[in-house]
């Protein structure tokens, strides 16, 4: 069937592509911001034509500021009318820039080259997308040479100015270049040669270019000359940060000298995947051959071919050391001797003990995971099996863990546990989470899973949850309230009916999420049966919906994440007429202390403001109502002023072996303003 033939076809199923769709009355805090509807916006389509996407979009990636997603698609049907395919050729697809503010569709690089006849495949085209915060540039990889000095057969990586068109001097520049100048990489023989896709450089996509576009991570899967090396006897698995501007090429997965601790200039290899932070600063990486980069303790197992998140801070230069980002040792606590050694267990707990129980891609593999950097490169999310010392019968599924790479932190005490997997094959709450990403502030993260309930309450799942697990849906975290919100609904605000896939982006804020799925009831007029690009927006809460259950209603929360004290959860909201409303999440029976504190009275200084206590029956986690009002005596001091800041405590004790755990607040507590009627005038 001709390419136009299958452009009709869709166009036909693509009724809806052009109509706006008006708003259901389903509640939906995300959603098609530009049809002003629940699901989310389309963005694998030329809008232009009313097409959508003739075959599967694979991945997509959103610019920090919300504006321009790139895409990579196996679709044939979004080449411009003056752009034709070669003759006796065909192109599957490419990497295109969508605009979400015009929906424009632009193309940034052709994708894979086939023959007509007998389709044989002829070249790996672009692929791995990252894009700069303004959108303007977008780095990828491909074969096919874009730059005159491109004169081999391998992969390279290049970076596109959209600003410029194709064609243009400028519009592409090869990025996988020797430190120095422009001069590209050479590779050595692969062990299985394949023509047309020989490997030499590659992207980890969405998070290989920096937001001003300036810098860009990339990997070798051949033998190299990078840096400088006078032949293509690097060995393969290394990590290189590019320069555009400076023109350098610097090494990221160097070995450390073990007799004195300093870093060198030798590679390391042993790179799978990794991300760069958006000031261009830092890079985290999943890969092996970790003991020749980094400090282990004596008693562990230095393996070369176990697999464990690497962490290195390129812009304090060459000596900055790599470090690891959690495991079970846990080399930056001072207190453990570096003489030490050590029988690491799953359950004992010390200085030299790290803040999980196994290494943590021995009990599931995360060889396909990348960790997910803030902005500045010191907030680091990532997906491990391994549970947190000393839970040692935690389930085998991936789970989502929190650390900061701040110096004097130890492992341990820069590490938080956010989701757990349960034990027993809970349809609810077992499944692994499969796919992670982090807002540049690092507030927000983004999560794949089919999870539908979450046993910790370190994250609380705000609204509903979907009534039975099926697909795979996404949700954003807030790390700062400590709430989970359900990002994919349908378009008429009902559950989605395929999943959505790995690989998720988030602009700045979270205010959108770009990501792929399978899904046909996302938005309006999907017909086309292939995975689709979309992007959901937050919303604010419609007027007029229902209102939104128990916690979602507060405002903001305090979790207590101590793993030697049961986990509460608090969250607030200050009523007119004085009162501040708790909600307290509690994991079982026991009492709960509020005490609100405030600077009042005559002298003004800090006194009990107000008190209040309840407390839970049932062996299962519950929520918990307190209503705070200010004592008689500073009720009238309250009408005077106003408004009265406080700081609420509370205090909870587990009626099972007395364990205690505590959170706190700020809050307001607020007097409502009685308007004083117009006085009649007589006449």
């Amino acid at each position: 069937m001709s390419r136009v033939a299958l452009a009709l076809l869709v166009v036909v199923g693509l009724a809806g592509l052009g109509a706006r769709v008006s708003p259901t009355l389903a509640f939906a805090s995300w959603g098609n911001a530009w049809d002003e509807a629940d699901g989310a916006q389309l963005v694998s389509a030329d809008y232009a034509r009313l097409e959508q996407g003739d075959d599967s979009t694979v991945f997509a990636a959103i610019s920090v500021s919300g504006r321009y997603v790139a895409i990579q698609t196996r679709a044939r049907n979004f080449f411009a009318d003056d752009d034709p395919d070669p003759p006796g050729k065909y192109r599957a697809g490419g990497v295109f820039r969508f605009d979400l503010q015009t929906r424009a569709l632009e193309k940034v690089a052709d994708g894979d080259l086939f023959a007509e006849e007998g389709n044989e495949f002829l070249r790996r085209g672009a692929s791995s997308p990252s894009i700069s915060a303004d959108g303007r540039y977008v780095a990828f990889a491909t074969a096919e040479p874009l730059v005159a000095a491109d004169g081999n057969d391998n992969v390279d990586v290049y970076v596109r100015d959209m600003a410029l068109p194709i064609g243009a001097a400028g519009a592409f520049e090869l990025v996988s270049a020797r430190d120095g100048g422009d001069t590209p990489a050479a590779y050595g023989p692969p062990a299985i040669p394949f023509p047309g896709s020989e490997p030499g450089g590659d992207l980890t996509r969405g998070v290989s270019i920096s937001a001003d576009g300036r810098k860009v991570l990339f990997r070798t899967d051949a033998p190299s000359d990078l840096p400088a090396a006078g032949a293509p006897n690097v060995p393969t698995g290394q990590l290189f940060l590019r320069d555009r501007i400076a023109e350098t090429t610097t090494l990221v997965t160097a070995k450390r000298n073990l007799e004195t601790g300093e870093m060198t200039t030798e590679a390391a290899g042993g790179a799978l995947g990794a991300a760069l932070s958006a000031d261009g600063t830092t890079v985290a990486w999943t890969g092996e051959n970790a003991a020749a980069q980094t400090r282990f303790l004596g008693g562990e197992n230095a393996d070369p071919s176990f697999i464990y998140y690497l962490w290195r801070r390129v812009a304090d230069g060459p000596t900055a050391p790599t470090r690891r980002v959690t495991g079970l040792s846990d080399p930056d606590d001072p207190a453990c001797p570096k003489e030490a050694v050590t029988n690491f267990d799953q359950i004992s707990t010390g200085p030299c003990y790290g803040p999980l129980t196994d290494q943590e891609g021995n009990r599931s593999g995360i060889d396909s995971q990348v960790p997910a950097l803030s902005g500045d490169g010191y907030t680091v999310a990532f997906l491990t099996g391994s549970g947190p010392r000393p839970e040692a019968f935690t389930g085998p599924g991936l789970d989502l863990f929190l650390t900061r790479m701040t110096p004097g932190l130890s492992r341990k005490a820069a590490t938080t546990e956010l989701t757990r997997d349960t034990v027993g094959g809970d349809p609810t709450t077992g499944p692994p989470l499969s796919s992670i990403a982090i807002s540049p502030d690092g507030r927000y993260l983004a999560i794949a899973t089919v999870r539908t309930k979450f046993a910790l309450p370190a994250l609380q799942l705000l609204g509903e949850p979907r009534a039975v697990p099926g697909s795979r849906e996404l949700y954003v975290a807030d790390l700062q309230d400590r709430t989970l919100e359900r990002v994919t609904r349908s378009y008429s605000g009902g559950d989605v009916d395929a999943d959505v896939q790995n690989g998720l982006s988030l602009s700045a804020g979270a205010t959108r999420v770009a990501f792929t799925a399978f899904a046909s009831n996302l938005f309006f007029g999907d017909a086309n049966q292939r995975t689709d690009a979309f992007v959901a927006s937050r919303r604010p809460d419609r007027e007029g919906g229902p209102p939104v259950e128990g916690l979602a209603a507060l405002g903001a929360s305090t979790i207590e994440t101590s793993r030697e004290a049961p986990q509460i959860g608090l969250r607030a909201k200050s009523l007119r007429g004085g009162e501040v409303v708790l909600i307290v999440s509690v994991p079982a029976a026991g009492g709960v202390r509020a005490v609100a504190r405030a600077r009042a009275g005559h002298p003004r200084k800090r006194r009990v403001l107000a008190t209040a206590i309840a407390r839970a029956r049932g062996a299962a986690r519950s929520n918990l109502r307190l209503t705070l009002r200010p004592v008689r005596r500073y009720r009238g001091e309250l009408r005077r002023r106003g408004t009265i800041r406080a700081r609420v405590s509370v205090a909870y004790v587990a009626s099972r072996g007395g364990r205690r755990a505590s959170a706190s607040r700020v809050v307001v507590f607020r007097q409502s303003v009685r308007k004083k009627r117009p006085r009649k005038v007589r006449k």
